[in-house]
């Protein structure tokens, strides 16, 4: 009889314990934070900038359509989405850089990104952090329309258009492992794509390239890059690899209109020998027949 006991309040015991690990917690309120930009609503901000200083960690900001004239710095993870990609517009104003993603792990979407100011090394959106998804963004008439730095990495840049910044649509410098996917690039005076000195791992896919001045997608010194089921319609150069020792793949890319589809470096010091060589061989010949 004891042992029938001690074994139903065991049992209720346990079904005690394990209620309380499945009961719902209903003093913690775990919904993600939103705040809004412009529009009428009680409590909008004004300023963007302001609502992402007082925003919490993977909070929203919702932006409504507007031009808003401003330096954006992200410093925490948060979601900023524009309402209306044409009309929500985010104006630098010619200074500095428009946007900088500092803290990874961020969205942004929804904007016309526009007005860096127009020198070396300043774009739309400037990229020094990992893991950001870029998406459904118009970037114009800025120096890059955008520049993965030093520190980007794993970002994933999707659908969006980029278009008449003053040098390249996307310039890489040192950046590796992106994605960039069904973008749109066009009408850019120098590169669609530039990927320099050892941005390396980086995989270019179904992106549209068209009427970029000098190159749709242009790799130098960079390892292992992936150019694929992209669409170029470029009047001079579609895509330029670096030499086979840097391993791109390039395959199942569509080339229409372009002057020179694929344009592969070679390597410096096999050419460097090359001409050392000739050079030999044309000086042998000149002194054969001196001593004739």
């Amino acid at each position: 009889m004891k042992k029938t006991r001690l074994l139903v309040i065991l049992i209720l015991l346990f079904f005690c314990i394990f209620s309380f690990f499945l009961s719902p917690t209903t003093g913690e309120d775990t919904t993600t934070p939103i705040v809004y930009v412009g529009g009428s609503g009680p409590g909008n901000f004004t300023r963007i900038q302001d609502a992402l200083d007082n925003m919490t960690t993977h909070g929203t900001v919702y932006v409504f359509p507007g031009s808003y004239h401003e330096n954006l710095r992200i410093t925490k993870p948060v979601h900023l989405i524009g309402d209306d990609t044409n009309n929500t517009i985010i104006d630098g104003d010619n200074e500095g850089y428009v946007i900088t993603l500092a803290a990874g792990n961020s969205n942004l979407s929804g904007f016309t990104i526009t007005h860096s100011e127009t020198k070396f090394p300043f774009a739309g959106v400037y990229v020094v952090s990992s893991h950001n998804t870029i998406s459904h963004n118009i970037l114009t008439d800025n120096f890059y329309g955008m520049q993965l730095g030093y520190s980007a990495s794993y970002n994933l840049i999707v659908n969006n258009t980029i278009h008449d910044n003053a040098r390249c649509g996307v310039y890489f410098n040192h950046a590796s492992h992106n994605r960039l996917i069904g973008n749109h690039v066009f009408n850019q005076p120098v590169n669609g794509f530039g990927l320099f000195e050892f941005s390396n791992n980086n995989s270019i896919m179904s992106n549209i390239f068209s009427d970029n001045l000098d190159t749709g997608v242009n790799i130098r010194e960079s390892y292992d890059n992936q150019v694929m089921n992209n669409t170029f319609v470029q009047g001079h150069v579609a895509l330029h690899k670096p030499s086979p020792e840097y391993h791109t793949v390039a395959n199942d890319n569509l080339f229409t209109d372009n002057v020179i589809s694929t344009e592969e470096e070679r390597d410096a010091f096999v050419v460097t020998v090359l001409i050392f060589d000739i050079s030999v061989f044309i000086v042998f010949l000149v002194f054969r027949k001196l001593l004739k």
